[in-house]
This record gives C-alpha cells, structure tokens and sequence, in this order.
C-alpha cells in the first residue's frame, strides 16, 4: 500500500541551531579525546627523557591530566572534518527518524478514514 506524503510536513530540519552548536561541540571533544589523546598517549610514551627540560615526578604523576586537556582544546580549536562529519550524520537521523514518523502518522489517518467509509459489520448475515 502506497501512502501519499504532504511533502509541507516532511521535516527538512528538524535540529534546532542550539542543538546543533551542542552537537557540534561534543562531536569536537569526542574527536579531540579519542584522537588527540591517542596521538599525545602514543608521543609520551615513545619521548626519550634526558637529563634536561624534564619536569620530573610532577609531569610524570600529572601528564595524563595534561594531556587531557591538551587534546580537549585541540579538538575545539581548528575545525576537523571528522566532527563535523558526525554532526551531519547525527543530523541525517534525525531527519530521517521525523520523516519516518509522520509517514507513520498519514498511514494511520489514511487507514482511519478507509476504516470509517466502510459499511458497519451486519452480524445476522455476516457481510459488511
């Protein structure tokens, strides 16, 4: 069964600009702690340390600390493909999802009003 959309009330948009601002910033944290964070992870753990421009027992107790924060203001200082990449996808399902729901929503007025033209159930001689 074919079911006839208003395409007036398919959603185009239906991510608030605030939601995407929120979105956008989370999917750069996400990208700079799972990127960033793994390149700045891998960069210590390779460093040589010599005798000189070492910070000691403190860098080493607080690095990882450190390098948290390094990575969250790398992945919110320089726009990267990939987060806005996970924006738009985000964005594509929620699209999608309203689309899906107000098809659902003329299918069930679609089968109302066929449910309503028909003749009422004659219970003496089964027929409608």
């Amino acid at each position: 069964m074919q079911v006839a959309v208003d395409k007036s009330v398919v959603a185009e948009e239906p991510v608030s600009k605030a939601a995407r601002a929120q979105l956008a910033k989370a999917a750069d944290e996400i990208v700079g702690s799972v990127f960033y964070g793994t390149m700045l992870r891998q960069m210590r753990s390779a460093s040589m340390k010599g005798e000189y421009g070492h910070g000691g027992r403190g860098e080493e107790v607080f690095e990882a600390q450190l390098d948290q924060l390094y990575a969250k203001e790398m992945g919110l200082g320089k726009k990267v493909n990939l987060s806005d990449a996970i924006v738009d996808r985000f964005e594509r399902g929620a699209i999608r999802a309203a689309n899906v729901r107000e098809r659902q929503k003329a299918a069930l007025k679609e089968a109302q009003e066929n449910l309503a033209a028909m003749k009422p159930w004659d219970a003496e001689r089964k027929l409608w």
